[in-house]
């Protein structure tokens, strides 16, 4: 087997829901594992592939896909898109852009809710060069265009997606060659967002892996639980607020990339640019 096609990103733009929406097409047979990272973590990759294709159990007639954001980490991750070219050049890959600050945003309050970080945003982006890098789209994505052909990877954004989900699912269904009819009975709720939901703290995290403690804790009644849930979790009731100096800063750094996609997709993308102008934010 090979699998067919691929989410390679970006990271916080939609693609956890994108990736629960496409498995529950019956024409695809989605990877059991979420973001198995395989191109990118495993050096080797010829050698083990058959523990890999071991996350998928196609039935007859379907096509199997994956997600994995890290795909398009640059420069954190190099050559993943020539071991990707390597395996299946026919590979059909997918990739969700989201406007860049908000893209930060989201990044900045994933890592505060998780308690991976700690420092004000206007430390933080930039003591971390992948909250910058991972917003800019085009120098992600350009290496696949370049290797695979425009044909081969479907470029969608984040926006139109939240706005109208059944009509992107169905570019996505004539890119995959598969029925748009079976998306209309998906669920379409969002998942994995930062804000008003509750996340275990990294240091009960390997907690879940215990057999016993999950049994221990099924016999826990519910409302236990809920109380105990502050001293074992973190939540963010809302996102957090970057300064309009900081947003500008960013929009100055990314707005150049920002017209590089603009240049693919062939077209303006006015929703992206309508709120990041010095005079919006100063």
């Amino acid at each position: 087997m090979l699998v067919d096609f691929m989410v390679i990103g970006a990271q916080k733009c939609g693609t956890s829901s994108l990736a629960g929406q496409l498995a529950q097409h019956p024409q695809i047979c989605f990877c059991s594992k979420k973001e198995p990272g395989y191109f990118d973590r495993t050096e080797d990759w010829e050698a083990t592939l058959d523990e890999y294709h071991k996350l998928y159990s196609p039935a007859a007639g379907q096509i199997c896909g994956e997600a994995s954001t890290m795909y398009t980490f640059i420069p954190e991750w190099q050559g993943t898109h020539a071991r990707l070219a390597a395996y299946n050049p026919d590979l059909k890959l997918i990739y969700m852009m989201r406007q860049p600050v908000e893209r930060i945003i989201s990044q900045y309050s994933h890592r505060l809710v998780r308690g991976t970080v700690r420092d004000d945003a206007e430390i933080a982006v930039f003591a971390d060069p992948a909250y910058v890098n991972r917003s800019r789209y085009a120098v992600q994505i350009r290496p696949y265009l370049e290797l695979f052909g425009p044909e081969k990877v479907l470029l969608l954004i984040f926006e139109e997606y939240t706005h109208d989900p059944l009509s992107i699912l169905g570019r996505i269904a004539e890119f995959l060659d598969v029925r748009p009819d079976a998306f209309q009975s998906v669920d379409l709720t969002a998942r994995h967002r930062s804000a008003r939901e509750w996340y275990l703290r990294d240091s009960y995290r390997k907690m879940q892996s215990s057999t016993v403690l999950r049994a221990v804790a099924s016999k826990v009644p519910s409302s236990m639980r809920r109380a105990a849930r502050p001293y074992f979790c973190n939540r963010l009731e809302a996102k957090p607020e970057f300064s309009p100096e900081l947003k500008l800063t960013l929009w100055r750094m990314l707005e150049d990339d920002v017209a590089a996609i603009e240049d693919m997709l062939g077209r303006r993308l006015v929703t992206w640019r309508e709120e990041n102008t010095e005079r919006t934010y100063l």
